[in-house]
């Protein structure tokens, strides 16, 4: 009984002891779990980190030619925009659009234009199907880039580079809208935005059918209906006849402050009348 029970410590105590070893190994395990997944992390970041500074440093050359050179001839050009699905070019006279010449290759009668200054920029409410630009300027020596452009991943070609010291969007004859002609009585929302401020008055009390529209008047001999509200004068009822020219975009004015998300409907008007301005009814 003795010499079993000299055996007793050692297998009672055993259970124990590999209990107590199989708990070291758990943590040695997870200890080195996370410094791996540590690691892992360490590393991704160190890459991501490295990926984007190889991006910023790849994509900072400037491909365009400091020592190009203006001619001598200043020129009056009337221009239009062409939709590549190319980082082309992307300019052409109008009189080059309409010509019939064989000859040359289409692409090759685009050019890049440059602004002489930061104020010159197309505006916001340019759309190449209903615009088109008068600019004033002249032609570099050689075939280049715009000044300061940057190399991009997708190669640019060199071609003719229009800089111009002025600027005027003006309208495309050939731009016929295909919506219907109709009239609409609207209501200025004074909304706090630089957005489209008019909606019908039939939908005033109907959110779920509201729209708002940006308005153009068609000639500068109509009253312009953005200049009717003076701050104070409400409501400001009006009636219009004409169409929507675009169901996303500007209209035709400078408009300032204003981002490509608060593009919406812009309606053409070619009559307006004044129904209520302010407490005036009927322009009286």
């Amino acid at each position: 009984m003795r010499k079993f029970g000299s055996y007793l410590p050692f297998y009672s105590d055993t259970p124990n002891k590999m209990m107590r070893h199989k708990n070291i190994l758990i943590i040695l395990l997870c200890s080195l779990t996370l410094i791996s997944c540590g690691q892992t992390e360490t590393k991704e970041r160190i890459d991501e980190n490295t990926m984007n500074k190889q991006v910023e440093k790849k994509y900072k050359k400037v491909i365009s030619d400091p020592t190009n050179k203006l001619t001598d001839k200043v020129e009056n050009l009337e221009i239009e925009y062409s939709i590549w699905g190319c980082a082309c070019p992307q300019w052409i006279k109008s009189k080059d659009l309409k010509a019939n010449d064989t000859t040359v290759k289409f692409i090759d009668k685009h050019f890049y234009i440059e602004p002489a200054d930061s104020t010159l920029k197309i505006p916001i409410y340019f759309q190449p199907y209903r615009h088109k630009v008068k600019v004033t300027g002249q032609f570099y020596e050689r075939e280049d880039y715009p000044k300061g452009t940057i190399e991009m991943e997708e190669p640019m070609p060199k071609a003719k580079v229009f800089r111009y010291t002025k600027i005027e969007t003006i309208d495309n004859p050939n731009f016929k809208p295909d919506s219907k002609v109709e009239t609409l009585t609207l209501i200025y929302n004074t909304i706090s935005c630089t957005c489209a401020q008019w909606s019908e008055t039939r939908f005033s009390n109907d959110t779920d059918n509201k729209t708002n529209y940006w308005l153009e008047p068609a000639n500068d001999k109509l009253i312009k209906a953005d200049t009717l509200f003076n701050g104070e004068n409400l409501p400001v009822i009006i009636k219009v006849t004409g169409q929507v020219i675009t169901e996303n975009g500007f209209p035709k004015r400078e408009l300032v402050k204003v981002g490509q998300d608060e593009a919406g409907k812009v309606f053409r008007y070619t009559k307006i009348e004044v129904i209520q301005n302010g407490q005036k009814k009927n322009g009286r």
